[in-house]
């Protein structure tokens, strides 16, 4: 019976949401996979790479939240671009699920020999199911009461349901990147698709506006410090990730704050403070690989579980004779890591 109250829970809250603007998924290594932030990355230094990132979220809630990207991008330097591929999944409870696969594509433009501005746009076809075998819906808990039996249902909002879309999706990106420094912009959701799973309904997913940037400070032969933040807003939800990492090579330790600690303004709580997020990882010229592990410091608190997640990438050994004119230049540039 718990099994079945739990499950009802889950679909009170997939309700409650349908009438806001949808929110795109948090991260805590926004950088670690920076094709997920902007498409104005793809390429950009002259390396042909793969990415991997894994998020569970809220390990103890029935709420829980999983998440998985894959991402291959493609330096295609001659004619100063590159490609990004893009493979991601959520899952939110037992029965919600969205998978979307994205293509990007990015023009580098060099400003100097230590300057370069970035362009990029991408387009995603999006697939959004949920199962409504594992949903209980009111009158199926009231004959579990007064008989055992859940039966099958006669709410007329069962029949409304739709089992599965797909909508497309477009997003752009803008970046200018420097020896010591790298600032950013993006939008995505720019046609405002709908997600909704209920016929004759909207949910139009509202316009995520970021900014984003960061610079490198060396110590040190091997050692630098990494200060960075992601700005973002989505509908009436707005977040600040800001932090920094230490780079020891070939050890990255790293230590996040996400919340909006000043904005008096805001009525919710988690989006005032919500994470305090600790990295560690290993880091070379080919793969780095990092763990982070979010401390909720929202309502929700420690009983939650906080979040878990991982991060990998692997720089190719591919050559396709792309380099760019800059590239003795490039490999100096202040880009993003975790």
């Amino acid at each position: 019976m718990w099994k079945q109250i739990n499950l009802l829970i889950g679909l009170l809250l997939f309700l409650s949401a349908l009438p806001l603007s949808a929110q795109d998924p948090q991260l805590s290594q926004n950088f670690a996979n920076p094709l997920l932030l902007s498409p104005a990355f793809a390429g950009l230094q002259d390396q042909n790479k793969v990415y991997f990132t894994h998020r569970n979220q809220w390990p103890n809630q029935s709420a829980n939240y999983q998440y998985s990207a894959t991402g291959l991008e493609v330096s295609l330097g001659k004619i100063n671009s590159g490609i990004g591929i893009l493979v991601a999944t959520d899952k939110q409870f037992s029965s919600l699920q969205t998978n979307n696969l994205t293509l990007q594509y990015a023009y580098h433009a060099n400003l100097n020999e230590k300057t370069l501005l970035s362009m990029g746009m991408q387009g995603s076809v999006v697939f959004r199911s949920l199962d409504y075998a594992n949903l209980t819906y009111g009158d199926q808990l009231n004959r579990f009461i007064i008989n055992g039996s859940l039966a099958s249902t006669t709410d007329p909002l069962a029949s409304q349901y739709v089992n599965a879309i797909h909508y497309g999706d477009l997003a752009a990106g803008l970046l200018l990147n420097h020896a010591n420094y790298w600032v950013g912009a993006s939008i995505h959701h720019l046609n405002r698709p709908n997600q909704s799973l209920i016929r004759s309904s909207d949910q139009l997913i509202a316009p995520k506006y970021a900014l984003m940037g960061g610079i490198s400070i060396p110590i040190s032969e091997g050692k630098s410090l990494r200060p960075a933040l992601y700005l973002k807003n989505q509908g009436a939800f707005s977040q600040l990730d800001w932090g920094t990492s230490l780079q020891l090579d070939p050890l990255v330790i790293g230590l996040w704050y996400r919340g909006l600690p000043l904005d008096k303004n805001s009525t919710e709580s988690s989006s005032r403070r919500e994470s305090l997020i600790a990295l560690v990882g290993i880091q070379n010229n080919r793969f780095s690989f990092g763990y982070s592990y979010d401390f909720t410091v929202s309502g929700l608190g420690v009983g939650s579980g906080g979040a878990h997640e991982l991060s990998f990438s692997y720089t190719l050994n591919w050559d396709f004779g792309q380099r760019k004119s800059y590239q003795r230049y490039r490999q100096s540039f202040a880009c993003p890591k975790f």
